[in-house]
């Protein structure tokens, strides 16, 4: 077990350097200690449902097994129980939901090289499709083999065809600091306003906001906003937007949601807890995941920006390295979007 580790700390300090100082290899051992004990038998292969249960339990509201970033605590378990996620069912792994969520998110979320270096094998995680009874069941049927062969066969490329279950998380989402530099009124939509919008690239991104009832073009231009960057471009009366600003709004107020003074075009913005996650190129709008994260983006009692989980837990949405919480100016427990 002490050269898996060493080869975990090894691994993780060549490829996330500064990362490794922030929480000492001493620090993330003692922290699985306890969690150790559980998987021991996870590892060799040995059934024990309390302990699996345990574990489960453990990760419930956790999102990294220490800390708000991924360590090389993480990458140690990982090894330690890959051969195990890999023995499973589908039906078992989904029974281990918060153990499996964890899991998925440190497989996706770690170079393909460090994964190879610690021997561990992608694991696809899918949703189990349930039995037919003659599936389940094949003596009860009296046809012939050969017939059940051929009726097999569309079962099974269609369970093949079943979409992979993807642990949705806020970090899948572009947040980054941007300066709207220009703005006008859409030629052809009074509600709409066409900004050009400096995110850190090249060029401006066009942007179509539906905010001439809220604000005037002068209060537009010059300011520091938060755009979501990897929306599918959308076409609003024949303009096409290639981002959207984030605000929030409460009993017909919108406001914009404001980075740090500090902050600079191309800056990202990350919520507490899923920092150093790189963000999905693009969001893909078959799997909902700007239509899953949306509804838990509020402002909080403070006017601070963030993200409610499932368990209510309030994610801050921060910038720079400093951890600057991003902020409503006067609008408190307003919905986000």
């Amino acid at each position: 077990m002490t050269q898996t580790k060493d080869k975990a700390m090894n691994t993780l300090a060549k490829h996330l350097g500064v990362k490794i100082a922030e929480l000492s290899p001493k620090r993330c051992i003692e922290a699985l200690n306890g969690i150790i004990s559980k998987t021991d038998s996870l590892s060799s292969g040995e059934s024990d449902s309390t302990k699996q249960q345990e574990l489960n339990e453990h990760m419930k509201d956790k999102t990294y097994l220490v800390g708000e970033e991924m360590t090389v605590a993480d990458l140690v378990m990982i090894n330690k129980v890959s051969g195990y996620m890999k023995g499973l069912s589908k039906e078992e792994r989904w029974s281990k939901n918060n153990f499996s969520r964890w899991y998925d998110l440190i497989q996706n979320s770690t170079d393909q090289e460090i994964l190879s270096g610690l021997g561990v094998e992608k694991i696809k995680l899918a949703q189990p499709t349930q039995k037919s009874a003659s599936t389940a069941n094949p003596k009860a049927s009296g046809e012939p083999k050969e017939k059940k062969k051929k009726e097999e066969k569309p079962k099974k490329e269609k369970a093949a065809k079943e979409a992979a279950v993807t642990v949705i998380t806020p970090a899948m989402i572009d947040i980054r600091v941007g300066i709207i530099v220009s703005a006008e009124k859409h030629p052809d939509a009074d509600s709409l306003y066409v900004e050009q919008i400096d995110v850190g690239e090249e060029q401006p991104r066009t942007v179509v906001s539906g905010l001439v009832k809220y604000m005037t073009l002068d209060e537009l231009i010059g300011r520091k906003v938060l755009v979501v960057c990897n929306l599918k471009p959308a076409s609003m009366r024949g303009v096409k937007s290639f981002a959207m600003v984030l605000c929030t709004s409460k009993d017909d107020k919108v406001e914009f949601v404001e980075p740090h003074l500090t902050s600079v075009p191309g800056d990202r913005a990350y919520f507490e807890g899923f920092s150093g996650i790189a963000p999905e190129p693009l969001l893909n709008p078959k799997k909902k995941i700007w239509e899953t994260i949306q509804p838990g983006l509020f402002t909080n009692g403070s006017g601070e920006a963030g993200w409610y989980d499932a368990d209510k837990k309030f994610h801050k949405l921060c910038v720079g390295s400093d951890g600057f919480v991003c902020k409503s100016k006067s609008i408190t427990d307003g919905i986000m979007k």
